[in-house]
């Protein structure tokens, strides 16, 4: 007898029985008016002694709402919800009808058992279209995760595009949903979860669970059993909650990241004298990571400082941004980080009490124990319990440095964060190994792992023959003894073939010019050379091409460059730079050279296709940009140099940032046979597993592209075949919708090979069928994804277009908004040359969204932005602006009106909790005033315009 698939009712109720049997309570819930009371209620039984016996109005219950959700953000709310590190009480003040002011406390963080957990299923939200919630998990009456279940068989992608369905209908129209801090997606056998926001979501950031040794918990049994548990689910929502202050996002950590965290803050509880150290692969948010654990150590410890110790090289602009983003202020408001260069405002720190954790670079550090100075004030740290966090540990900690720091402080305790270990393989001078220097391995979570879980990408690594002839290179990619390197490497005709190659095939490499690459090469002489290839070659100018590198003061060639323009390596950049100035319209020079630094880094992770004329294409890099960098749209490295173990896996490692689908792999270009190194590399940093790193060979991925045309063609043997399938009803229309999304996605991962030619296909298939069917594709998704009402959805409302495949970049509220969180405020030219790009764009603005808020953004650009100091906020800038500009029009709309100012912004909280104007309330409040009949006609009209154009104008969600 054939068995059936567990349907998904089955499966809700597997669910239920097993978080019942957590100790979660089942409660009844069946619509939106249920969860408000429901809420009410838990909140009037939770603050019994604060409201002193008595339950909260109507009124009172509305102010409630309003002072956790009325216009506030998902971020604003998810702060709430969780107060402060020092204060973890989720809690909002309103005033009672009597007057008199009370706290509510929603969420105690600091103990799971002083919590409510239920679990309710099947809430009915009727609005655009009726929509049932399969699962939500409510702590102390709020829904704090929602859970969506596909039938054992179903492709669970289909819950996460239903999720985003759900977001799009239903929230408005049940505010409390706005509480939602995370979801989890399961069809029995494959389980992910991932955290809500203000932006999209992004299936690319949906995580596994897992076991502490990063085993896959994926039956929803398993992970339930886990996940689930009440004090871990609330240790997620406490504690292993990241805010980004500059990004205004909320993100979950992963597990690994969890298991390192408490692994770390474990070995310290319990042995405080040996060192620890964590091997998480490069691109798995070890600084993330080293934050979370740094906190808990300041709180969780008898340690007196927690520092957080990191190297000067790392420090980019990014990177200080991301410090001061994710860590809290002291109690006097002054951000643990200090980027100055003055070693008197860390000794202050040291001394102070109010600054339990304090984040450093090792060189002040040093800098700090080594002046004679500051001896009397530091000399106490001799016996102080002081422990160290330092990332990017394979770096930072084997030097002088390092020495001179433990000399000082005697009773420390150092943890290390490293993706590339040291191993006896691949030690320095010194022979010492990271386990040397940090005795134990805590956690480790690597390459093959982050592959897996798609956390990282793999690689494909293409090795381009530059020359030809036998017995020139040994195994280890190395000229053979007496053939002399510059006269092959160097070689002007290999050169220029390089970069012809480039030339040609950049666009293939990096979907049009959707992603930029760098290419590394060996000296900053050859990085000159291939500078003035490109401008030499590239006669088109199809790519924008830089390059970047510091220089020694005495170089041991300059002999041999005398009489030219470039007789030094700093003389070749300034040109190079006075290039850069004249494309981008800036004005850098050597002698700021920090500026220009922090310039090509923002251009080369803010690469957008809507600008390509601000891109940076191609990096010349000797050494920088090969570590510590991050950015998503990053996805070539072309090479020119040697590459070995840990320097080798940080080089590739800087294209594997996951995107969206469009980014299938780190793309590795190699014009070196780097074979031998590459594999020694992987299987010392993969535990010998090299099965994961690598992305299929082209002949596999050639084969499946032949596949999935010819699956195509069994559907829709030409573009004419599509348009009938409209009238053939939903299931035939699916079929090719899932086809055709076959050949998009591994064309995706196909094209970035070097052997890939559409001629291959020609008999087949060609470019221009290709292109014609996309066209088919996106008339399908637009005619299938409109928002028409309806009591039914469609059944391909939930299938998944991947629309990421055939879209591109645009300029809207979200891009405009980061440029302007990263304006450089640390001098007046990169400030002015920042805001002029940014008022560009504004001027010549085509989304709706962005060209409503255009004037009051550029107001903010002309006005604020040139007052504010290099230590300023800009996104906290930004929102007091967008604040204070909404004020001013609601008092302007009030004196305009006759109306007193409290009812119109009564009437604005109704309509942002509502998502629509409350015209019984507007209408009573306007008899009470006194209006005659067709002043409340004409006044109801303009009320319900402003509530509109605020709600619109003056946000930035």
């Amino acid at each position: 007898m054939a068995v059936g698939y567990q349907s998904e009712a089955e499966l809700e109720n597997q669910l239920i029985r097993r978080l019942e049997g957590l100790g979660y309570r089942k409660v009844s819930i069946p619509d939106v008016k249920t969860l408000d009371q429901h809420f009410r209620d838990v909140l009037n039984q939770r603050n019994s002694e604060n409201l002193k016996g008595k339950p909260l109005s109507d009124r009172e219950f509305t102010a409630a709402l309003n002072a956790l959700i009325g216009a506030r953000t998902h971020y604003q709310i998810a702060e709430i919800l969780r107060g402060s590190d020092i204060q973890p009480y989720g809690k909002i003040e309103i005033q009672r009808d009597d007057n008199f002011k009370v706290f509510l406390q929603l969420f105690d963080g600091t103990d799971s058992k002083k919590n409510i957990f239920e679990v309710t299923h099947q809430m009915t939200i009727y609005g655009r279209h009726e929509n049932r919630y399969d699962v939500l998990i409510l702590i102390n009456g709020l829904p704090v995760t929602q859970f969506e279940l596909k039938r054992r068989g179903v492709d669970f992608s289909e819950a996460f595009n239903q999720i985003i369905r759900y977001r799009s209908e239903s929230e408005k129209y049940a505010r409390l949903l706005s509480l939602i801090q995370m979801y989890v997606i399961s069809n029995g056998s494959e389980t992910r979860y991932f955290a809500n926001g203000d932006g999209q979501l992004n299936s690319n950031f949906m995580f596994y669970w897992t076991d502490k040794e990063n085993n896959w918990l994926n039956d929803i049994d398993a992970f339930t059993a886990s996940f689930f548990d009440q004090a871990r689910f609330h240790s997620l929502i406490a504690r292993y909650t990241i805010f980004d202050r500059v990004e205004q996002k909320m993100m979950i950590m992963r597990p690994y990241q969890i298991y390192a965290a408490e692994a770390i803050l474990e070995h310290a509880q319990k042995d405080s004298h040996k060192n620890g150290y964590v091997w998480h692969t490069t691109g798995s948010g070890k600084t993330i990571t080293s934050f979370k654990a740094s906190q808990l150590l300041a709180r969780l410890t008898k340690a007196e400082k927690v520092i957080f110790l990191i190297d000067r090289a790392d420090l980019d602009e990014q990177t200080a941004r991301n410090f001061a983003a994710y860590l809290p202020a002291d109690v006097n408001g002054q951000s643990a980080l200090d980027r100055t260069n003055n070693t008197r405002e860390l000794v202050r720190q040291l001394v102070s009490n109010d600054s339990p954790l304090i984040v450093s670079t090792i060189q002040k550090l040093n800098n700090a124990v080594q002046n004679n100075k500051y001896k009397k004030e530091l000399t106490p740290y001799h016996d102080r319990k002081v422990v160290f966090i330092e990332d990017e540990a394979h770096r930072s900690q084997f030097g002088d440095m390092r020495k001179n720091v433990n000399r000082w402080f005697q009773n420390s305790q150092h943890f290390g964060f490293t993706g590339t270990p040291i191993f006896k393989e691949n030690t320095g001078i010194d022979g010492r190994t990271t386990a040397d220097l940090y005795d134990q391995l805590l956690h480790k979570y690597l390459i093959k792992d982050a592959i897996r879980d798609h956390n990282v990408l793999g690689f494909t690594v293409q090795y381009i023959k530059t020359f030809q002839g036998k017995n020139i290179v040994d195994d280890d990619g190395e000229l053979v003894k007496g053939i002399d390197q510059a006269s092959v490497f160097e070689a002007p005709e290999r050169m220029a073939n390089i970069v012809n190659h480039i030339i040609n095939k950049h666009a293939q490499f990096t979907k049009l010019k959707h992603y930029n690459a760098i290419f590394t090469v060996p000296s900053t002489r050859q990085a000159l050379a291939y500078y003035d290839l490109f401008k030499r070659l590239d006669t088109n100018h199809r790519l924008n091409v830089t390059t970047i590198f510091t220089w020694q003061a005495n170089e041991v060639d300059n002999e041999a460059h005398q009489g030219q323009d470039d007789v030094t390596s700093r003389q070749g950049l300034d040109k190079v730079i006075e290039d850069y100035n004249e494309r981008y319209h800036t004005d850098f020079s050597t002698d700021h050279f920090s500026d220009y630094f922090k310039d090509v880094s923002k251009r080369m992770k803010a690469h957008n296709d809507a600008t390509p004329e601000e891109n940076i294409d191609v990096l010349i890099v000797v050494n920088m940009f090969l570590t510590g960098f991050d950015s998503k749209r990053l996805s070539t490295l072309y090479v020119d140099k040697k590459l070995r173990w840990q320097g080798l896996i940080q080089a590739f490692s800087r294209t594997n940032r996951i995107d969206t689908n469009n980014k299938p792999f780190g793309n590795i270009v190699c014009y070196r046979n780097l074979k031998k190194a590459t594999d020694d590399a992987v299987a010392l940093y993969s535990d010998g597993d090299q099965q994961a790193f690598f992305a299929p060979p082209y002949p596999e991925l050639k084969n499946q592209f032949i596949k999935a045309i010819q699956a195509l063609q069994v559907v829709t043997p030409t573009k004419d075949d599509v348009d009938p399938l409209y009238n053939q009803g939903d299931e035939a229309l699916e079929k090719f919708v899932l086809a055709f999304r076959s050949v998009l996605r591994i064309y995706n991962k196909v094209r970035v090979y070097d052997e890939f030619d559409w001629e291959q296909f020609k008999n087949i298939f060609t470019n221009q069928d290709f292109e014609d069917f996309k066209g088919k594709y996106y008339t399908a998704y637009k005619r299938l994804k409109p928002d028409n009402p309806g009591e039914k959805a469609d059944i391909l409302d939930d299938i998944d277009f991947d629309m990421t495949l055939v879209q591109t970049d645009t300029i809207d509220v979200t891009y405009i908004v980061n440029l302007i969180k990263s304006i450089n405020l640390d001098d007046d030219k990169s400030r002015n040359s920042d805001i002029a790009k940014i008022q560009r764009f504004l001027n010549n603005a085509t989304d709706d969204h962005l060209k409503s808020k255009a004037e009051l953004l550029k107001r903010f650009l002309d006005e604020n932005v040139p007052k504010l100091n290099s230590k300023s906020d800009i996104g906290n800038e930004l929102n007091k602006f967008l604040a204070d500009s909404r004020e001013n029009a609601l008092v302007g709309f009030s004196k305009n009106h006759n109306l007193p100012i409290s009812v119109v912004k009564d009437q604005l909280s109704d309509y942002n909790f509502t998502g629509r104007a409350n015209l019984q309330s507007m209408q009573k409040e306007f008899n009470d005033l006194g209006f005659g009949f067709r002043e409340k006609r004409k006044l109801s009209a303009e009320m319900q315009q402003l509530l509109e154009n605020v709600s619109e104008k003056y946000s930035l969600s």
